[in-house]
């Protein structure tokens, strides 16, 4: 009778839990899906986007789990809890007409290294940052939420003769530094009033008696709806700028993005342009990630990054290490046409 008794207590649990399971992997797949179909239209779809491996590793979970239960429906429903969320890494669009996030291909051409690296306003020392060895041998620096100290900083190393406005307000905080002359710089759109009172920044580089342009970013932090829709702006004003180069322009892009490579917006503004980031296609690495969780790069997120356009080649993309900032360096050697 007492093993009768245990064998349905058994039987109950194991039926409960597999219920439970199928309900939360039913929950889970609607919720990526709708995410999905949304992010273009509503801010908190567009957060997952923000999350996309931490949701395919609680896919990997649900799967498990699904198999371990002994009911089929927990596996079946766990095998689209998987799906559900590796579709945003599995699936990605093909380059035309609407093309994903494309790693730049090697081309010969004259070799630059370019940082960019968003300092972090709160990060009173630049001393861990100047002592980064690709920081140090770098050809343009690209930073955002540089500080008058931080500026001074790095104008006292010496090592790049020529620098970005030291109008740090005027610039929303961002600065180049460079081994090469600017030739000229302007803000793009600063007529819009849509952007929360933010502009990227167009400046002009002679490298080996060619122009190479070099579009600094930092959008605004979607936290909220309004912010979201500033965002949005700004990227839309800089998809503006970017179609309007010449079609044989040599163009980087890099800053801080405060967007993911599997936004609807990011890859709006790659169809549209015909540009291409340095991240990895199918596993972009983490640049942004907090401080208040012992600074674990690895379970960070991808906003950080360089673009480029179809004339300028991809020799090297490297993740700087931590300098007390929340985001790290990306640190990419790029090749321009001769």
């Amino acid at each position: 009778m007492e093993n009768c008794s245990h064998s349905r207590l058994a039987v109950k649990f194991s039926g409960s839990a597999s219920s439970s399971s199928v309900t939360v992997q039913l929950g889970f797949s609607a919720a990526l899906l709708i995410s999905m179909g949304l992010s273009r239209y509503l801010w908190v779809a567009e957060l997952a986007n923000f999350i996309r491996p931490h949701l395919l590793v609680a896919g990997i979970v649900l799967f498990v789990v699904g198999l371990a239960l002994p009911r089929r429906s927990t596996k079946v429903v766990g095998t689209i809890a998987l799906a559900a969320a590796a579709i945003p890494f599995l699936f990605l669009p093909t380059p035309t007409p609407t093309p994903t996030p494309t790693p730049a291909p090697s081309t010969a051409g004259t070799p630059i290294s370019v940082v960019a690296a968003n300092v972090y306003i709160d990060n009173p020392d630049p001393a861990d940052f100047l002592a980064i060895p690709a920081v140090a041998s770098a050809d343009i620096l690209v930073l955002q939420e540089v500080t008058p100290r931080w500026q001074d900083a790095l104008l006292a190393s010496g090592r790049w003769v020529f620098e970005s406005s030291r109008d740090l307000e005027g610039n929303t905080d961002m600065k180049l530094l460079s081994r090469f002359p600017i030739l000229d710089a302007r803000t793009i759109s600063p007529e819009s009033r849509d952007t929360g009172g933010r502009y990227a920044v167009r400046f002009e580089l002679l490298v080996n008696e060619r122009t190479v342009i070099v579009y600094a970013v930092h959008p605004q932090t979607p936290r909220s709806t309004r912010m979201w829709r500033q965002r949005a702006a700004y990227l839309r004003d800089l998809e503006r700028a970017l179609r309007a180069e010449p079609t044989d322009a040599s163009v980087i892009v890099a800053g801080d993005w405060n967007t993911p490579p599997w936004s609807p917006f990011f890859r709006d503004l790659l169809s549209s342009t015909g540009y291409r980031t340095t991240e990895a296609r199918w596993w972009p690495s983490p640049t942004r990630f907090s401080i208040r969780l012992w600074s674990l790069t690895q379970i960070g997120t991808p906003i950080d990054r360089i673009v480029a356009s179809p004339n300028v080649g991809l020799s090297e993309l490297l993740m700087g290490p931590t300098f007390g900032s929340n985001h790290l360096p990306v640190i990419a050697r790029l090749s321009i046409p001769r």
